[in-house]
């Protein structure tokens, strides 16, 4: 996969630069996924037939950027347990239909799941089965009806950034679930920009960074 890229490497972690359309981790659907690619390239490169790698947090499917492998049991527990204490600081950049009515923003809701559990469904008020959503936006650049926003989640819930951003009326394109416009199959223009956390190991500050999509055409963000 010519798109799917390492980012950071080390004894205890290994970083990719997931492009949409593809899985996160191996498992019982028949399309590819970025675990199973990594562990093909750590066999390649370390000559070890049965290495350990899994993912350390959720991407999903459709998004792409920073994706954080542990190559250890010890050091997966260390990664998972500093997402699970939000001291993880993760940035995203999404391409939007619309421009949103501040330049800057923070956006706040209860978040449940639908009926048949495959999209958010957003409040402002409490409801039952819900979760407070909270996340912050930022204008980076516009052109022709579209918006670059950078986003940053202060909770992790099911699809939050995608459904709390198509409240203010700026649906992430390709995001069709949520009323954006067509882009490609599987995939919409929602970017792990980079992750901030801690080294499992060495405890120094650690920032994984991922360019934009090249096929997204904002030749001048970085």
């Amino acid at each position: 996969m010519d798109d799917l890229s390492v980012l950071y490497e080390d004894r205890y972690l290994l970083a990719l630069n997931k492009p949409a359309g593809l899985s996160s981790e191996s498992g019982s659907a028949s399309h590819p996924s970025a675990e199973t690619w990594a562990l093909e390239y750590l066999r390649r490169t370390t000559e070890r037939q049965q290495p350990y790698l899994r993912v350390a947090h959720r991407l999903d499917r459709v998004s792409s950027g920073v994706l954080l492998l542990a190559k250890s049991k010890n050091t997966l527990q260390a990664l998972m347990a500093q997402f699970e204490a939000r001291t993880v600081t993760k940035i995203y950049v999404a391409e939007v239909e619309g421009i949103p009515p501040n330049e800057f923003g923070a956006l706040t809701h209860y978040l449940g799941r639908s009926w048949d559990r495959r999209r958010a469904v957003l409040s402002d008020k409490p409801f039952e089965g819900a979760q407070y959503a909270s996340c912050t936006y930022r204008l980076l650049a516009y052109r022709k009806g579209r918006a670059l926003l950078e986003l940053q989640p202060q909770t992790g819930r099911f699809h939050q950034l995608r459904a709390q951003i198509a409240a203010i009326g700026c649906p992430i394109v390709g995001d069709e679930i949520y009323g954006g416009p067509p882009w490609q199959p599987h995939a919409i223009r929602l970017h792990a920009r980079s992750l901030q956390l801690r080294h499992p190991n060495s405890g120094e500050e650690l920032i994984l960074e991922a360019p934009l999509p090249e096929t997204w055409g904002w030749i001048n963000m970085r």
